[in-house]
């Protein structure tokens, strides 16, 4: 069995805001210190029931203990982006990232590009100041 990645007891975190098709909003917290540790998610809307908030926690935990035993985070994104079903469509709130087929398609995409260097999953031009923010 491999080792677990001890978390620190503070951590670097950044939070990003996204708003999918105007309704459903996702926020997406990811401790890093320099690469992803841990991963929070949190769905809001106005028609979100409690198994898509269930779900999407199950979603980050799993993420979370996968980077912990140092599972491939380009791997782990590879296999959310590409997921295709509702919400989907146009986004607001990454410069970069202008659209996802689902909601773990955008967690995919975000973490290829901003951890990963992965320019190919972006719709926008890189130099924004959103996806070069301080980490």
């Amino acid at each position: 069995m491999s080792q677990r990645l001890l978390l620190a007891d503070r951590s670097n975190h950044t939070t990003q805001k996204i708003c999918v098709v105007g309704h459903r909003v996702l926020y997406l917290t990811v401790h890093d210190d320099p690469q992803p540790a841990e991963v929070f998610l949190r769905v809001k809307g106005p028609d979100v029931p409690s198994e898509t908030i269930a779900l999407y926690d199950v979603i980050a935990r799993l993420l979370s203990v996968s980077f912990q035993y140092a599972g491939s985070l380009e791997k782990l994104a590879d296999l959310l982006s590409g997921t295709k079903f509702a919400p989907c469509g146009p986004l607001t709130g990454h410069a970069r990232i202008k659209a996802c087929t689902s909601l773990p398609d955008f967690i995919g995409r975000y973490l290829l590009l901003e951890y990963c260097d992965r320019k190919d999953v972006a719709h926008g031009p890189s130099g924004s100041k959103l996806s070069q923010a301080p980490r």
